[in-house]
This record gives structure tokens, sequence and C-alpha cells, in this order.
């Protein structure tokens, strides 16, 4: 099977099951993704065969959105309230999650492991700016002194 193959067996599965826009939105992001793999060199039977078969592909995505979209005439919104590009950026991470073939389970572990990194990078700015501070306060407190004496001696030759 070759990359045309590929997007019009998505294509496809999926005409009837989803809105038209998303079956091109979906078609166009596998394509481009091919593409792109195959140009950062890699064989398009490889990338191909990374992705399987495109019917699964298209059976996840059904799934995916027939659990979170209802339909009303050919406008497609998420029936939680979330607006289109919300609802964008959660069929693209559906779809990360596909290519990496990682569970789902493992978003809000690698969401909670994310935080936990951002605050551990800032606690550690922020300790070692403590350190800084405590380290130059001092000399600051000494300078300071100095300065106090240099401004008194002037002020009482002049």
């Amino acid at each position: 099977m070759n990359k045309q193959e590929f997007v019009d067996r998505l294509r496809s599965s999926l005409s009837g099951k989803i809105s038209p826009s998303l079956v091109e939105e979906n078609a166009r992001y596998y394509e481009e993704y091919i593409n792109t793999q195959i140009r950062l060199g890699e064989q398009e039977e490889k990338v191909l065969e990374k992705l399987g078969d495109p019917r699964l592909i298209a059976r996840s995505i059904v799934a995916a959105e027939s659990g979170r979209v209802s339909e009303s005439a050919d406008d497609y919104r998420e029936y939680d309230g979330v607006g289109e590009k919300e609802a964008g950026d959660r069929r693209n991470v559906r779809r990360m999650f596909h290519m990496a073939k990682l569970p789902s389970w493992s978003l809000p572990l690698l969401a909670v492991g994310s935080m936990l990194l951002v605050f551990g990078v800032v606690g550690l700015a922020f300790h070692l700016l403590l350190q800084v501070i405590a380290w130059l306060w001092p000399m600051v407190v000494i300078a300071m002194i100095v300065i106090f004496f240099i401004k008194l001696f002037r002020d009482w030759l002049h």
C-alpha cells in the first residue's frame, strides 16, 4: 500500500460516519504526517507500517468523535460547551497519542509529571536565587557602610 491508497482508505472508512470537514481534516493530517516523515528520511513503507491499518485508525477517530460530538446539521460542536479550537486541540492530542501508541490513561500521568518537572525547575531556580542573595547580602551591607562613611566624611570636610 502506498500513501495515496492509505489516505483513500482512511477517507472511505470515515465517510458517512463523521462530518465531511472532519474527514478532510483527518485525511490532510495523516497525509501531512506521512510527507513529513518521508522528508525526515524515513521510507514510505515503514511510515505506513508504523501507522497501521487506516480502517483501525478510522474506527478510533469515529469512536472518539461519537463519544464527544453531537450532530447539528453540518455543524459539529462539542456538547460540553467547548469551542471549535479546543475541540481541534483535543483531536490533535488524541492523534498524537494514537501515533505514539500510548495508552489513553498516560495523558493524566504525563500532565502530572510535566507539572512536577516545572515546579521542580522553578523551585531550583528560586533556591539558587536565594543562595546568590545570601552570598551577596554581606557584601551589600559592607558596601552600604563604606558609602555611608565616605559621604559622612566628604560632608564633614566641606
